[in-house]
């Protein structure tokens, strides 16, 4: 069907269109302190498939996305491409999406001929820039975010004579490739066949609108979704199936504005028409703004004087990364967030994790602290309440995972909610950094009672043997247990399979020896719970390394864990402990105590600030009496025995399964001793242990679990590196730790050139690994510009 819109002049649009002498942002970006930073992320691309992944099933192109929208644009890789902004990636609810290959690009017509133009093109903080030239004409187009759905693009045009423009775009058709291989023969509209994908001229501009599709794992919207575009310019256009035409005439140098809104339900399109025609009405004022709002990111961000050209170029990765990651709120989320990375697959829309919150918040907190305020708010919203209609005995609990779209049992059809755990005890450090970058009194006020509520909740329903030591663990949840409480495992042995369920059915299987694998739902959700998914901590290890382990005179039951049922008083089912007690949790819950003492203090509340600061005390006795094995000179994790030992502990450590970043965990939370940490420090050191060309992985090279390409069992993550150089620097080993950031600088693949920041790196080779722009190693890395290249001592 072909559709034709052409339209008369608006007096409004008029005076938009008339050109502009002044500043012009684009020509003036090498005076702005943004303008230092050209092309730190490769932000060029050409995207054939809605799916286009990279070698991890990521989205493989980097676009930029700004100021909390929900859709994103790149830069052209050839010049054949130019005159647009390849994409628009669209986030669609929980998932990233490529809409087309180039919407709305520009092509000038001079006497009915194409003019062929050559291009510059690239990115800046914040904007992305073309300059388009031929004999007696110059463009240049500058795009910026400008709300949390709009982008604005400047195209202004200067030429002594007539000129046609015609601006084209055409949707994808192509379903899905892995690094540019097909991998369906499948069409978009034959996967799904309700997207119903339709492109409708409007005044000034046009919109695509998409029917309902509500495919977890890949596509979700609506059936109310529009992708708007408004041009100050009058033009005629022809739709034509999945492909459009606009053309309009120009006699001389023009300035044309362009706005591009991704709007997800009927409502936010009818909130955003305000403001698109404000902006259109002031684009000079909207573009200031987002330049003042990227020179202050940059300004309040890169304060150290002692960091090389490099190393400051890092710095200004990760604040772009974090900032693109930021999402407006929609959906069931009350606050705007940061995601783990916005092209990552599983990580995309609005998905948010307590633990990344954690981090982000930490570093963002220096540059943009009323997204980290909110970030941490967003995951606050979801702490469970007394009286709550699903799980009322989990009150000060946090969700794992929340998102646009709640889980069936709150009312949603969301796949990736989850309430089956937590995440580590970092909150009280995350809104303690804050507060000390704001000095916001009011936001501490804020946020502990939620704080202490939480804490609560740890020692309530995952403290088992009531030590004051939480483990980690699952909730009560039907991925756990059956409807009257008994903890599911599916016993594997040859080629058979049989669910079971119970404690005592587990722990006979385990006595007995009679099986090859135990799958069991809620040791996963405990690993989950720690941050550090599959860890040989908790008794993940391969089948092949666990054959090895056996021959050189391990058991097979060292990596079964046990489990306990937590009950309340009046013998209600709460939720699985581990029957371990974890160092990192143990130390993550002293530093806990100390931060929420310091609030304490600062809030007028001294009975608290006592109560907390001698459950620190006794958590750094335990720490160091129970949890520091004196012949391998490390801080393990230990079982939880029927009953303690002698010395006050519940068990001995479990060294068997290996070293882990546990074992520094702390060094970073200064819980340690000075003997013990220079023990711990020596084996972070040590070259035969975790010192390799990326130091400081998850899994020692001596761990029975150890793999270079295994998730949590040999990779390295930036915040686990962090935590470790950190708790160096604290116990006077801050020279070392400065060598060993260096030379994660040098050595992870891409980090310094203009590759994206990854998930996590090989330990061997340095090798990129996980998803791209990721934001908790983004934090970090800005954490480790921050705090570690400077004088040594």
């Amino acid at each position: 069907m072909k559709t034709v819109s052409k339209l008369k002049p608006v007096a409004l649009f008029i005076a938009a269109t008339l050109f502009i002498s002044g500043n012009v942002l684009a020509e003036n970006a090498n005076t702005l302190r943004a303008g230092e930073y050209k092309n730190v992320i490769n932000r060029t691309g050409a995207p054939q498939y809605m799916l286009d992944y990279d070698f991890d099933e990521h989205q493989r192109f980097n676009p930029l996305f700004d100021d909390g929208a929900w859709h994103g644009h790149l830069l052209p890789a050839s010049a054949e491409a130019a005159g647009g902004f390849p994409g628009p990636a669209l986030l669609t609810e929980e998932y990233i999406n490529f809409m087309a290959d180039n919407f709305d690009r520009l092509t000038l017509l001079k006497d009915g001929k194409k003019v062929a133009m050559s291009m510059t093109a690239y990115s800046i903080p914040g904007a992305l820039i073309q300059t388009l030239t031929a004999p007696g004409i110059h463009v240049v187009l500058t795009l910026r975010f400008v709300t949390n759905r709009t982008s604005l693009l400047e195209t202004k045009i200067t030429t002594e004579t007539p000129l046609e423009l015609v601006w084209d775009g055409e949707l994808l058709e192509k379903l899905h490739a892995q690094e540019g291989k097909p991998q369906s023969d499948k069409t978009i509209e034959q996967e799904y066949p309700g997207y119903t994908r339709k492109i409708i001229p409007t005044a000034y501009g046009l919109k695509v609108t998409f029917g309902k599709v509500r495919a977890a794992s890949s596509l979700m919207t609506s059936g109310e979704s529009e992708y708007q575009i408004h041009k100050s310019l009058p033009a005629q256009t022809i739709a034509q199936g999945h492909q459009f035409t606009a053309k309009a005439k120009i006699a001389g140098s023009t300035t044309i504005y362009t706005t591009y809104s991704h709007l997800l339900t009927a409502a936010e399109v009818q909130r955003e028409q305000p403001k698109i025609a404000d902006i259109l009405a002031h684009p000079q004022t909207y573009l200031a703004a987002s330049e003042k709002r990227w020179e202050g990111y940059l300004n309040k961000g890169l304060t150290n004087p002692h960091a090389t050209a490099a190393q400051e170029r890092v710095a200004v990765k990760a604040i772009e990364t974090l900032n693109g990651n930021w999402r407006g709120a929609a959906g069931a989320m009350k606050f705007d967030s940061v995601t783990p990375s916005v092209t990552g697959r599983w990580f995309s829309g609005n998905q948010t994790w307590p633990w990344d919150t954690w981090k982000q918040a930490y570093a963002m907190a220096h540059f943009n602290p009323e997204v980290a305020k909110n970030n941490i708010r967003a995951v606050f919203a979801f702490q469970i309440q007394p009286g709550d209609p699903v799980r009322p005995w989990d009150a000060g609990f946090v969700p794992d995972l929340i998102a646009y779209n709640p889980g069936p049992e709150r009312g949603g059809d969301g796949t990736n909610w989850n309430e089956r755990n937590t995440k580590p005890s970092l909150a009280a450090w995350s809104v303690m950094e804050v507060y000390k970058t704001t000095g916001d009194k009011q936001w501490l006020a804020e946020m502990y009672p939620k704080l202490v509520a939480y804490h609560d909740w740890w020692l309530r329903n995952r403290d088992h043997n009531h030590n004051g030591v939480p483990e980690y663990g699952a909730t009560r949840d039907k991925a756990h247990n059956t409807a009257d409480g008994k903890m599911l495992f599916t016993v594997r042995e040859g080629q058979k399979e049989q669910t079971e369920s119970g404690l005592e059915s587990y722990d006979r299987v385990v006595k007995s020896g009679k099986y090859d694998s135990i799958e069991i739902p809620a040791q996963v959700a405990a690993s989950w719970e720690s941050g550090r998914d599959d860890a040989a901590a908790f008794g993940f290890i391969d089948a092949d390394q666990l054959a090895k382990y056996i021959k050189n005179g391990g058991k097979k039951q060292d990596w079964q864990v046990k489990f306990a049922e937590n009950r309340s008083d009046d013998g209600m089912l709460l939720g699985y402990s581990l029957l371990q007690e974890s160092v990192d949790e143990a130390s993550y819950m002293f530093s806990d105590n100390k931060y929420l003492a310091e609030m304490a203090d600062i809030l007028g509340k001294k009975t608290d600030a006592q109560d907390f600061r001698t459950k620190a005390s006794k958590l750094a006795d335990y720490i160091n009496t129970c949890m520091f094995d004196d012949r391998s000179g490390f801080f393990y994790d230990i079982r939880i025995e029927d009953k303690p030992l002698s010395n006050g502990c519940a068990g001995k450590p479990i060294a068997e399964r290996g070293k882990g970043p546990e074992g520094w965990s702390p060094l970073f939370n200064g819980a340690a001793t000075q003997a013990h940490a220079d023990a711990v420090v020596k084996v972070m050191k040590d070259v035969r242990e975790f010192n390799t060309y990326v130091p400081l992985g998850t899994a020692a090279l001596t761990n029975p679990a150890f793999g270079a390409d295994i998730y949590w069992r040999g990779r390295v993550w930036v915040d686990q590196l962090y935590f470790g150089l950190k708790g160096m620097e604290q116990y006077g080993y801050r020279n070392d730790a400065i060598t060993m950031a260096q030379a994660f600088f040098d050595h992870a693949d891409g980090l310094m050139t203009d590759g994206p920041i990854r998930e996590n790196y090989n330990p061997l080779n340095g090798q990129q690994q996980g998803a791209p722009n990721f934001s908790w190693s983004a934090a970090h890395l800005y954490m480790l510009y921050n705090d570690f290249f400077g004088q040594r001592k």
